[in-house]
């Protein structure tokens, strides 16, 4: 809670009858409050500028002690070894950060198996939230091809598809040790492996694959992005730097 209230503070003695002004108040050093210490140790970037267009010439920043308690608890939890080991995986901070956020190229399929060759437009969708991808076709105006909601739907996208199918469940976030087989009543006991130890890994499309004139393989058919839109040039001029 509030430790001090709004109020203005008369100075310690021998100088009661004045008051705190921001003259008093600097980086790395002690101020008195009703007989109690407080050690300034830094300050945030608007009052840094606030004193320095003042003409106050700050000190630099002061470090923070260590807590007793805080330390004493690290140190037991780094000395515990848990007998079922428990994977953190998050998320959350980059839905957070990319909730919205999607990466759209267009792109042409030039599908060897039409009757007229003719290519296909598609627009291809990266959402930075989840790294997942979806496509659409573009269908001209009376070019004769039923139009389809999705030409992909949203998922992750393997690079090595169809070569690299595998049966649902094989590819999962965890994996799990079976510790008693089926030795007592024919029941397992399982536990989280965290050196994920047989686990198989699937290698799948990230935003530093996609770039204007790269070749993708899209469950077997080749699909090569031809342009991007204003928002994913930028980004990929502020992440990368081309």
């Amino acid at each position: 809670g509030t430790i001090v209230r709004r109020h203005r503070i008369p100075l310690p003695p021998p100088y009661e009858d004045q008051f705190y002004t921001i003259d008093h108040f600097n980086i790395n050093i002690e101020v008195t409050f009703y007989a109690r210490k407080y050690k300034i140790t830094d300050c945030d970037q608007f009052t840094e500028n606030f004193l320095r267009k003042m003409g106050v010439r700050l000190n630099p920043p002061a470090s923070r002690p260590d807590d007793p308690y805080t330390q004493e608890r690290q140190k037991i939890l780094d000395s515990m070894t848990p007998f079922r080991p428990y994977e953190r995986i998050d998320t959350l901070k980059q839905f957070l950060e990319h909730d919205g956020h999607v990466l759209r190229f267009f792109c042409v399929w030039d599908d060897p198996e039409s009757m007229f060759r003719d290519p296909r437009e598609l627009v291809l969708h990266y959402y930075l939230s989840d790294d997942t991808i979806d496509i659409k076709e573009v269908v001209p105006v009376n070019s004769g091809r039923d139009a389809v909601p999705l030409f992909l739907r949203r998922d992750k996208l393997p690079k090595h598809a169809p070569v690299g199918l595998y049966q649902p469940g094989t590819i999962t976030d965890r994996t799990v040790l079976n510790v008693l087989g089926n030795l007592i009543g024919n029941k397992g006991r399982y536990i989280v492996d965290n050196r994920k130890t047989g686990a198989v890994h699937q290698e799948f499309y990230k935003d530093s694959d996609l770039k204007i004139g790269a070749v993708i393989n899209v469950w077997g058919r080749k699909i090569i992005l031809c342009d991007c839109d204003e928002f994913t040039k930028e980004y990929y001029r502020t992440k990368y730097g081309i």
